[in-house]
C-alpha cells in the first residue's frame, strides 16, 4: 500500500509539472542586434542619463521627450534582469551621472519569482552604485486590462515594488512610483496604453512630467542656454570683443572703375557662334 502512494505522488508530480506552462530563457528576435549595437558604440562622452529598461523604456526618442541631449537610451524591448546584468559593463561606460532603471515585466511573464526578480535587481543597482553612477529605481508599471493576464501579473508587480521601495529607502536612493499617475486604480489606464502594457504618447507625455526634477539638477553643457536661463549665481557673460575700427574713406582702396558696356550702334548684340 505504501509503495502504491509513493508510485502515485510521482505520477500526480509529473502531472503537474507537465501542466504548469513554462517560458523558455530565449532572448527575442533582434535583441542580440540591438545589443551588439549598443556595444559597437563604445564610450559615450555626451551623455550624462543612463535610460536603463526594456521595450517600454526603448520606445521612446528620451532626448527629444526631454529637451536635452545627453540623455542615452539603453533600452532593448524584452530585456529582463538576467540579461540586463550581462550587458551593463558596456552600457555604463562614459560620463554617465544618473541611471534610471525599470525592469522587471519580462521576468514576471516567465514566471519568475518577485523574490528572484529582486536579488537580481539589487545587483544592477550595485553595480551602477560602485561605478559612480547615482541610481533611480522606477516601479514596474501596472498591466492595464487590454492584457488578459492583467489580474494575475498585477499582483507579483505590487510584490516586486514593495521589495524595491524598501530597498530604495533603506539605502537612500531614488524611488519613483510611476502607478498613482499612470495606474492609479491598479491597473495601466486605457488612454495610456494601446495593448495593456506598452505606452501611447500620452502616458510618455506623463512619465517624462514624472521624472523631470529627477533630472533637472542634471545640468547639460551642451545645450544652447539662453541668457534668461543662466542661474542667478552664474556671473553674466559679457562680450570682451572690440568693434574693428572704421576704415576712413580716405584710408581705403578706391574701388576699381566700372568699364562701361559697349553697345554697337545698331543697338543689337552680336552673340559669337559655338
Amino acid at each position: 500500500m505504501r509503495f502504491l502512494l509513493i508510485i502515485f505522488m510521482l505520477v500526480s508530480s509529473i502531472l503537474v509539472q507537465a501542466a504548469t506552462p513554462k517560458r523558455e530563457f530565449t532572448k527575442p528576435t533582434g535583441y542580440e542586434r540591438t545589443a551588439e549595437m549598443y556595444k559597437m558604440y563604445g564610450i559615450n562622452e555626451f551623455g550624462r542619463i543612463l535610460m536603463l529598461g526594456d521595450s517600454i523604456t526603448y520606445g521612446a526618442y528620451w532626448n527629444e521627450l526631454m529637451k536635452r541631449s545627453d540623455i542615452i537610451n539603453r533600452g532593448i524591448p524584452g530585456d529582463t534582469t538576467f540579461w540586463m546584468l550581462d550587458r551593463l559593463e558596456y552600457t555604463t561606460t562614459g560620463r554617465i551621472e544618473k541611471a534610471f532603471v525599470l525592469a522587471g515585466i519580462n521576468d514576471i511573464s516567465k514566471y519568475q519569482l518577485p523574490a528572484s526578480i529582486f536579488a537580481r535587481y539589487t545587483k544592477i543597482i550595485d553595480f551602477l552604485v560602485v561605478q559612480g553612477i547615482k541610481p533611480h529605481i522606477q516601479s514596474v508599471i501596472y498591466l492595464g486590462k487590454l492584457n488578459p493576464k492583467y489580474d494575475v501579473y498585477n499582483g507579483r508587480i505590487a510584490e516586486l515594488n514593495k521589495l524595491l521601495k524598501e530597498y530604495a529607502d533603506k539605502n537612500g536612493y531614488a524611488f519613483i512610483d510611476l502607478n498613482p499617475t499612470l495606474a492609479p486604480e491598479g491597473f495601466l489606464k486605457d488612454e495610456y496604453t494601446y495593448d495593456g502594457t506598452h505606452l501611447t504618447a500620452q502616458g510618455y507625455t506623463l512619465w517624462r512630467d514624472i521624472l523631470t526634477p529627477y533630472m533637472s539638477d542634471t545640468p547639460s553643457d551642451l545645450l544652447p542656454v539662453s541668457p534668461d536661463a543662466v542661474p542667478a549665481t552664474e556671473p553674466a557673460v559679457t562680450d570682451t570683443l572690440t568693434a574693428p575700427e572704421k576704415i576712413t574713406p580716405s584710408a581705403a582702396e578706391p574701388a576699381p572703375a566700372e568699364t562701361p558696356e559697349t553697345v554697337p550702334e545698331n543697338g543689337k548684340i552680336t552673340v559669337p557662334s559655338e
